[in-house]
């Protein structure tokens, strides 16, 4: 098991495996696992930052405003997706390719 403190990862560019910048780890999603929390995925890219603006209202109707609810640029990358080892240069771990199928629109929280 690897531990790493979020602080050191949040914000961090993620490089490709060729050491292509993909965006930013703006948020880490984690799932309590008894009295610990699991990290399950990371969202990158220039609209992840906007996806914690969808937890309100206001944040839905920004979001509306500028159509940025389906816009590309957010990928939900799983945990084991990602070389975490050294926190101050996170890497992808699979091909780049494997973004599209990460790609997603926001989560709106009710």
């Amino acid at each position: 098991m690897t531990i790493v403190n979020l602080e050191h990862l949040a914000g961090r560019r993620l490089l490709s495996q060729r050491g292509k910048s993909i965006g930013y780890i703006e948020e880490i999603r984690a799932e309590p696992d008894g009295d610990d929390f699991v990290v399950t995925e990371f969202h990158v890219g220039v609209y992840a930052a906007f996806e914690r603006l969808s937890t309100s209202a206001i944040g839905v109707a920004v979001l509306d405003l500028f159509r940025l609810r389906r816009r590309d640029g957010l990928y939900r990358i799983p945990w084991d997706k990602l070389d975490i080892s050294n926190p101050a240069r996170p890497r992808l771990l699979c091909p780049i390719t494997e973004l599209s199928g990460m790609k997603s629109a926001p989560d709106l929280r009710e």
